[in-house]
């Protein structure tokens, strides 16, 4: 069977001299005409000819299979220039240092610190209140919007320094942010409108917002997308007909290349995305002279267009992707579409089964595959995915942040999808368990692992299956399995991974609101008793990233837990001994001034009638309740807060 290499996996410390010994041997051996390396070349550089290729093509091949552009930034990578050291630079206010080092390698101005760290040089910049710093990462492109997760809205570099005041600084975020939209065209808030008018599919007011100002037609907004570019991925019919005719550029390039076209053919996650939309959408574009590409090739069956691409040496599949963005591999596109055809054609060209992909958004070597498999199970593709797997696919791929295949099956209730899988390998994770309130899958995980028969892969490299059934099952809300978990759990009450599994009761993960896997008709209130088993073991007080508490947490809680359920969890908290006097890291703030911030008054009502002191002198002045509520027009907490107040 023909197979393209996957990306490379770099070692913990890479050896540029070793890289280079790598790049000779990939020469050597596509010269050769050997198989594996005609593959891993010509999936990454275009027209690659053994007569000419030399080593710096090889080199090139090489960085690009380690998730790099170029080989001098592979380089740089392994000598030392990574977004750790940028960021000791940008606190030590070593502006020479971050120069140097976004001169060699500018992607780190936007990358994550770790992939469970998500603050970037940026956020840094702004918390040493360091504007001229702040200025130095803007002009290279850095992105102030950019939240860290949990609480990613309330934590871009933008509103980070809005709200604490650092007006000089916000005044440098914006001016740059308007010196790269200048174009002579509409202003960002207005562009910003449109497209949120867009996405909600009013499209009356859509229109009227362009016809009063025609300059938004042909605008970009600050990620550099365009309204037809929203319109096609919306794949609203009338305001991509409406576009065009009024001269919207059909092949006008978004980020990473992306025309409308292109948006159109990548289709969301969702379960009920029906590809009919999208072949109308493309077949508008394409009559006003849309350019083909890889992508809406295979979503509509071209197949002669890409026998051609692939005969001339310049059809690849990309080995790195975004961290949050839309799965780039053409195979999954194939899935997506229902294109067996072109799945077929595909793997017979050698491509990775798997599309196993590095994420550029992170220093560290953070892989993703399995991503055709996962969409088979989520669509219920049962020939495809045995095609894939009679051609090599891994049953058992990791998709980041999105389980295996296997999961997905279980999670969407396809035993014929589930028995496959399994016929070729695949393992059900511990995590299944959890999420779906399946107290006999952990009772029988449970029972293999006593008797030493627990297949390998049930959990992650790292946890235990105790561990994976407690935090699976707090998100999904069944005490029977915390219980069964919590028996085989001994960590001392102030280890702080006792503050995830406290966090993970409030995920309500059957309740999440648009999410294929939820079961919104399950009991809400196992969350609370899930909570209380956990509370028991630990206290009230674990502590988790970035210094905030639990009782944060619940302030902050998403929009789809109750005002009536985010109560009854502070309750708990405060009945238990939660400390109201605690300030986090990021906001420096209590856990009122969380509540006050988030508008939660239900929580800001407890926490004064349990004596929390409604004037904090200790706060710095941005961090207090009453100034949260301010600053986020929460007239109602307001009231309260001064009626409690001296």
């Amino acid at each position: 069977m023909k197979k393209s290499l996957p990306a490379r996996v770099m070692r913990e410390h890479p050896n540029l001299d070793q890289l280079k010994r790598q790049a000779k041997e990939l020469l050597e051996a596509f010269t050769a005409g050997e198989a594996d390396a005609v593959g891993e070349v010509k999936a990454r550089y275009r027209d690659a000819d053994p007569a000419n290729f030399a080593l710096h093509g090889a080199q090139l091949v090489l960085a690009r299979s380690y998730g790099f552009d170029s080989w001098p930034k592979l380089k740089a990578y392994v000598d030392g220039v990574t977004v750790k050291r940028l960021v000791e630079a940008v606190r030590a206010g070593d502006i020479g240092q971050v120069r140097a080092m976004l001169k060699a390698r500018p992607e780190l101005a936007n990358a994550d610190l770790a992939e469970n760290d998500e603050h970037r040089a940026l956020h840094y910049a702004v918390l040493e209140r360091a504007p001229e710093m702040v200025r130095v990462l803007m002009e290279h492109g850095a992105d102030a919007r950019k939240g860290i997760y949990p609480e990613r809205n309330a934590t871009s570099a933008l509103t980070l320094a809005k709200e604490r005041g650092y007006h000089e600084i916000v005044d440098i975020i914006e001016k740059e942010e308007q010196r790269r939209a200048a174009t002579g065209g509409p202003g960002t808030a207005a562009l910003d409108a449109l497209i949120e008018a867009m996405r909600d599919d009013e499209e009356d007011r859509a229109i009227a917002m362009m016809e009063r100002e025609p300059a938004l037609i042909q605008a970009a907004n600050r990620d550099g997308w365009t309204p037809l570019h929203v319109a096609a991925a919306v794949r609203n019919k009338r305001l991509v007909a409406w576009l065009l005719d009024h001269g919207a550029g059909v092949n006008q390039r978004g980020p990473r290349g992306r025309t409308p076209l292109e948006v159109a053919a990548r289709t969301r996650w969702r379960k009920g995305d029906a590809p009919e939309g999208f072949r109308e959408v493309a077949a508008m574009l394409r009559q006003r002279g849309a350019e083909l590409t890889p992508t809406p090739a295979v979503a509509l069956a071209e197949a002669d267009w890409l026998r051609a691409r692939h005969a001339e040496g310049s059809l690849g599949n990309p080995s790195s992707m975004h961290l949050f963005d839309s799965p780039a591999g053409l195979l999954t596109i194939a899935v997506q579409h229902d294109q067996p055809g072109m799945l077929e054609m595909l793997l017979d060209f050698g491509f990775d089964p798997d599309e196993r992909t590095r994420l550029e958004d992170l220093d560290e070597a953070v892989y993703s595959w399995g991503m055709p498999l996962w969409h088979c199970a989520l669509r219920g593709r049962h020939a495809m995915a045995e095609l894939l797997l009679q051609r090599g696919a891994d049953p058992n791929g990791q998709v980041y942040a999105s389980g295996t295949p296997l999961w997905n099956a279980y999670q969407h209730h396809d035993p014929a999808m589930v028995e496959l899988l399994q016929r070729y390998g695949g393992v059900v994770p511990a995590a299944t368990a959890g999420y779906s309130r399946d107290t006999e899958l952990a009772r029988r995980m449970i029972a293999d692992e006593a008797a030493g028969r627990l297949p390998e892969g049930t959990v992650p490299p790292g946890r235990t299956l105790a561990e994976d059934l407690l935090d699976s099952a707090a998100s999904g809300g069944d005490p029977e399995i915390v219980r069964m978990a919590l028996e085989r759990i001994d960590w001392p009450r102030d280890d702080r991974r006792w503050h995830w599994m406290l966090w993970s009761s409030l995920r309500f993960w059957n309740h999440i609101p648009g999410l294929d896997a939820a079961n919104p008709a399950l009991d809400r209130g196992t969350y609370l008793t899930c909570f209380r088993l956990v509370l028991e073991r630990c206290g009230a007080n674990a502590t988790g990233r970035f210094g905030q508490t639990i009782l944060h947490s619940v302030a902050a809680s998403r929009g789809h837990v109750t005002p009536e359920e985010a109560l009854a969890f502070a309750t708990l908290l405060v009945d238990a001994g939660a400390r109201w006097d605690v300030r986090d890291d990021l906001l420096k703030s209590t856990p009122l001034g969380w509540a006050c911030r988030w508008g939660r008054l239900e929580l800001v009502k407890l926490l004064l009638e349990r004596g929390a002191p409604p004037v904090e002198p200790d706060a710095e002045p941005w961090a207090t309740p009453q100034a949260w509520a301010e600053k986020t027009g929460h007239d109602e907490v307001l009231a309260v807060l001064r009626k409690y107040g001296p």
